[in-house]
């Protein structure tokens, strides 16, 4: 039943925030609920064009908005997909499936895999789709479209690169978008996973059912420190000045621009194994 903000709506109907009948597969209701939306006109319809974030402040249930930097998650649930998770969190613009890609059992690991190879899949499948973006590429070409495809495209129209010279650009790329949040005053905490996310499923945990699926805020914090490591970001986020320097970069931030310390880098990189 149509998009976030909808099915939002729904779910406050259903665990009575609001007064009003919304249920899930009711067409109707969600096309009038998207009328006054768009019109703003009713106290509901106009609470939830600022976006659910706004809309939970307004009505109550901010422990029931999955949220990341104030924007809706997508329709996948990362509950048991730890890169998912990542992904989402980890996101320039907050919850956003188009960064990183949606969970695939092939690409990203999910219950199997170690910590750092998830921290890894997500940073450079952000790195890659930042470059692609650069070339006014669609990411749903998906593998039809990488770093050797993009290389030769280029070299079509004159212009001769490396594919190792296109992974360059989407890393550039996503540290200059984290250098302006940064500026703009996000930090470690705009990186984390709404509470609602470390409660089950209404499937999960029960006699019977599949095992609890609630996300460990613990496990999640180790698995955000391992990809700040991936980076050489600092523990609160922030890209180094030796990363900077590696980028040509180094020149950019301002003096309002918070950089990072090498030594506040977490004490692990992309080759530790372990399996905690």
């Amino acid at each position: 039943m149509g998009g976030p903000r909808e099915r939002r709506g729904a779910d406050r109907s259903r665990r009575s925030r609001v007064d009003r009948d919304l249920s899930f597969g009711d067409e109707a209701a969600a096309r009038e609920l998207i009328e006054e939306i768009a019109a703003r006109s009713t106290p509901l319809g106009d609470a939830l064009a600022d976006g659910v974030a706004a809309a939970a402040e307004r009505f109550g249930g901010t422990d029931l908005v999955p949220t990341v930097k104030g924007m809706e998650l997508a329709s996948y649930d990362p509950r048991g997909a730890a890169t998912m998770a990542l992904a989402f969190a980890t996101g320039d613009r907050g919850g956003c499936h188009r960064r990183a890609g949606r969970s695939r059992p092939r690409r990203w690991p999910t219950r199997g895999g170690t910590p750092p190879t998830r921290a890894a899949v997500v940073a450079d499948e952000q790195d890659r789709r930042a470059g692609l973006w650069c070339l006014v590429g669609d990411d749903f070409l998906a593998e039809s479209f990488g770093a050797a495809a993009a290389a030769e495209w280029l070299a079509a129209l004159g212009d001769e690169r490396d594919p190792d010279d296109l992974r360059l650009l989407g890393e550039r790329v996503w540290t200059l978008t984290r250098l302006f949040n940064l500026r703009e005053g996000f930090d470690r905490d705009d990186d984390g996973l709404p509470e609602a996310l470390t409660r089950n499923t209404d499937e999960a945990g029960k006699e019977g059912e599949a095992p609890g699926d609630g996300l460990d805020p613990d496990a999640f914090e180790d698995l955000l420190d391992r990809y700040y490591a991936y980076r050489g970001w600092d523990r609160e986020g922030r890209p180094t000045a030796r990363l900077l320097d590696r980028l040509g970069l180094a020149d950019l931030p301002d003096a309002a621009t918070p950089v990072g310390s090498a030594e506040t880098i977490p004490g692990f990189g992309a080759a530790d194994g372990d399996d905690d």
